[in-house]
């Protein structure tokens, strides 16, 4: 794989990639999480860079091989905070899931800490998560759905 070689080909010539196969797999927060604002302003977003660690049973193992290793297979975790002061309710909700998140589903911490420092606390936290997808046109954008703590 060379980026200048990819930029000189044709549009015609670009493949579909293979998906992750759907299934189960345990995720490892990777990084440190980051903020950011919409360019609209209307929400501040928080996301948690995550990686696929390993499949679970429930990933066909044919999908597998075809795909080839699926650990590592980047995709993240956002909550989306509304900026405006009416929605102060959306706001709550937000925070209380991501709250849980991070002590209930990542096991980063306790509620004596504060969200900055459990946020630190959750890189390489790992949890359990549906690997679902959401179709637009040609393209799938993976989305970790139903994640839970590992027992």
């Amino acid at each position: 794989m060379n980026f200048s070689d990819m930029l000189d080909k044709r549009a015609a010539d670009v493949e579909v990639p293979l998906d992750l196969p759907r299934g189960t797999y345990i995720w490892a927060v990777s990084k440190i999480p980051a903020s950011s604002q919409t360019a609209s302003g209307e929400w501040n977003i928080v996301e948690f860079p995550i990686k696929s660690v390993s499949a679970e049973d429930d990933v066909d193992p044919d999908e597998i091989e075809e795909f080839g290793n699926v650990s590592g297979q980047p995709s993240r975790i956002s909550f989306m905070f509304p900026t405006d002061p009416d929605k102060e309710n959306d706001f709550r909700k937000t925070e209380n899931r991501m709250k849980a998140f991070m002590i209930d589903t990542l096991r980063a911490g306790d509620d004596e800490m504060t969200l900055k420092e459990l946020m630190a606390a959750s890189v390489n936290c790992q949890f359990m998560g549906i690997a679902s997808y959401k179709v637009q046109g040609e393209n799938s954008y993976l989305e970790v759905k139903n994640y839970s703590a590992l027992d």
